[in-house]
């Protein structure tokens, strides 16, 4: 029986690889790394080992550069453990560093022993592949990619990049040679903005303070809905509306930069880490959002996901997954990013839709539609992960919904604006299935039938497979109105996917019930690197080396 069961195991990683090739006809095309240059406030992670005089020193350290002025910290043993000594100063100023000692004689004598052979603020070029001086030597092994640099007393080799947020590739390993002295870096992770202000906009702090929340009058429920079947007021996001939330979440009591926004003690990461919900959820929550006409006709008149639906879909679940799971500067940068795409999507309605008139003006950054799209996602994951899971209370409930705020606020929607609890969420939920500002319009049913086209042949199972799942999980009249069929056959079919779902977490190890990207949080907050099948799998599915770490 112990054998059957490996065999199983080997057999399921089997098909998985196979789905996760036709996951790579998506793959995105290379791109060009920008210049490190054009940092202004970084932060990179790692180890180094140094030997001088028959002397080896080793140790974790960081090291971080806002503008000019940068630190680096020497940690000890303890990759993510606090400065044991820190070594700091300014870029222009090279008689400015300075050793600030704080714990340890062990720590005094590794940052002694660095400085006696460089100073610190030349690693601020180093460890991004610059040249510290107009006098160094520089052999490139591709735009913005250093292969050697010499200068200083030095021959530097990089063997490696990671790229990391921002469309930056940084030094991954990275060899120092010079006369009796040798220095090796080995970098797991790095931040490229957002490490002190939230905004990218340039705001004045008058201009942010002016901004006025727009709450609605009245219960929010009927705000989002009105009860005569007419579509809600219009309520317009602008950039100091923006920044105002994210300063809010920013200057809260939230876990350290490195948890992020949530952490793996809250019931976000609990529920979305499961990977078989959001799988089997996937379709569900994309089929609801663009059921609303104006998320329809800003896909339909401004994206690429006529050609490429899987492809959006992705970005889509690649922003979702970096506010979850990344750190706080990737959760600012990927917030900053989405608000910057959705500035542009605005336009008017080709045609009469539901509640909606013809000719009448939308946008992506408004709060009525935003918070539908914040709805289609956190009602899904807890339907799907109380089927497939276990059921949740109430207090569960409310709880999860408490975090799912922070989330919208992230995009500029107002805490007020949002249903005060889970009730309220789930009443605001039933209301927009019922409402005819949820609308199938042409456009809408054309999206589904190209979200479901498989763009390979490895793809034709899995397509097959989530639109039988997503028939089966859509409101009755949603569904019916994307004419999608949840007969006999469809019931008998969806019933042997589910029971083969609950078999495949069965039978996989244990680390794989949860989602890639959660592991790679997990690697991040222990300070290590991701690496093995669920770095495969990120690669695999989003053609990125890496999502949150």
């Amino acid at each position: 029986m112990k054998m059957l069961s490996e065999n199983a195991k080997v057999l399921l990683l089997g098909l998985l690889v196979v789905f996760l090739h036709g996951c790579s006809s998506m793959k995105e095309s290379d791109y060009v790394p920008k210049s490190p240059e054009t940092l202004s406030e970084w932060l990179v992670e790692g180890s180094f080992e140094l030997k001088t005089g028959g002397n080896k020193s080793e140790s974790h350290f960081y090291f971080k550069q806002i503008d000019e002025n940068y630190e680096l910290a020497i940690l000890g043993d303890d990759p993510v453990g606090k400065p044991k000594a820190l070594i700091s100063g300014n870029i222009y100023e090279p008689g400015s560093e300075k050793l600030d000692v704080i714990s340890g004689y062990e720590a005094e004598k590794v940052a002694q022993q660095l400085k006696s052979v460089m100073r610190a603020g030349d690693l601020s070029y180093w460890v991004r592949g610059l040249p510290a001086t107009a006098n160094a030597q520089v052999e490139q092994q591709g735009t913005n990619l250093a292969k050697k640099i010499q200068e200083n007393g030095w021959k530097i080799y990089y063997h490696d990049f990671m790229s990391v947020t921002g469309n930056y590739k940084l030094p991954a390993h990275i060899k120092f040679n010079g006369d009796d002295k040798s220095l090796r870096m080995d970098l797991v992770r790095a931040e490229t903005g957002y490490l002190t202000n939230p905004c990218g906009q340039n705001l004045s702090e008058d201009e942010i303070n002016a901004s006025v929340e727009q709450v609605g009058e009245g219960d929010v429920v009927t705000t989002l809905v009105p009860r005569d079947g007419t579509a809600p007021l219009p309520r317009w996001i602008d950039e100091a509306d923006f920044c105002k939330q994210l300063l809010k979440i920013h200057g809260d009591e939230l876990p350290d930069s490195r948890v992020g926004l949530y952490g793996p003690d809250s019931m976000m990461w609990r529920l979305s880490g499961m990977a078989l919900p959001g799988s089997f959820g996937a379709g569900r929550s994309l089929l609801l959002q663009v059921a609303h006409p104006w998320v329809t006709a800003g896909i339909d008149e401004h994206s690429v996901v006529r050609n490429d639906p899987l492809g959006r879909a992705r970005r889509t679940f690649y922003h979702i997954l970096s506010v979850t799971y990344g750190s706080m500067p990737q959760v600012m940068a990927s917030a900053n990013q989405v608000r910057d795409i959705h500035e542009e999507i605005e336009g008017h309605l080709p045609e009469e839709s539901g509640a909606f008139e013809r000719g009448s003006e939308y946008r992506a950054n408004e709060i009525n539609a935003m918070i539908w799209v914040h709805a289609t996602l956190w009602e899904t994951i807890v339907h799907m992960y109380e089927k497939m899971e276990e059921p949740l209370t109430q207090q569960e409930k409310d709880r999860f919904y408490e975090e799912t705020k922070l989330f919208a606020m992230l995009f500029g929607i107002p805490e007020q604006a949002l249903p005060a609890d889970w009730n309220e969420f789930m009443e605001y939920n039933r209301a927009m299935w019922n409402s005819p500002q949820l609308t199938v319009t042409p456009a809408a049913m054309q999206l589904k039938k190209d979200l479901f086209k498989p763009q390979s042949i490895w793809m034709i199972f899995p397509m097959w497979g989530q639109e039988i799942i997503t028939s089966a999980e859509l409101p009755p009249r949603i569904r019916e109105e994307y004419d999608m069929k949840y007969g006999w056959w469809q019931k008998m079919n969806y019933a042997w996917m589910r029971a083969g779902a609950w078999t495949l977490g069965a039978l996989l190890p244990k680390d794989m019930e949860r989602q890639a990207v959660y592991h790679e949080a997990m690697a991040r907050l222990e300070g290590e690197k991701l690496g093995g099948v669920n770095q495969f799998f990120i690669e695999a599915f989003f053609d990125k080396e890496r999502l949150v770490n």
